[in-house]
C-alpha cells in the first residue's frame, strides 16, 4: 500500500465526516462532491472503518478537474505579478469547486 496515498484518502475522508457532523453538509456536498448517500454513510462510520476505506489501492474520491482547467492555470507566463498568479489559483480552485457541466 502507498503511504502517499493513504493519507491522502484518509484526510479526505476526515476532512469529509468533520463537515458533515459539523451541520455542513451542504459545503460538504458541494467543495468534496459528496453524494447525499454518501453524507448518510460517512456521519455513521467509526474512525478505524475510515481508516480501513483509506487503505484502499486507489482514490477514494474522485477529483473534479479537467485537463483545459489544470492547462490553463499551468500557462501562467512567467513574468506575471503574484498578484495576477494568485488571482489564476482562485479562478482555478472556483472551477475545480462547480459541478460538472450538465449535473
Amino acid at each position: 500500500m502507498d503511504e502517499n496515498l493513504y493519507k491522502l484518502n484518509l484526510d479526505y475522508l476526515i476532512v469529509a465526516q468533520s463537515l458533515i457532523l459539523s451541520e455542513s453538509e451542504p459545503k460538504a456536498m458541494f467543495c468534496l462532491g459528496l453524494t447525499t448517500e454518501a453524507v448518510s454513510l460517512l456521519r455513521k462510520m467509526p474512525l478505524e472503518q475510515l481508516k480501513s476505506l483509506a487503505r484502499s489501492d486507489c482514490l477514494t474520491f474522485v477529483p473534479r478537474f479537467n485537463a483545459h482547467q489544470w492547462s490553463k492555470f499551468l500557462n501562467v507566463e512567467k513574468s506575471e505579478v503574484p498578484d495576477v498568479i494568485d488571482a489564476r489559483a482562485i479562478e482555478l480552485l472556483m472551477l475545480l469547486s462547480a459541478p460538472p457541466p450538465g449535473s
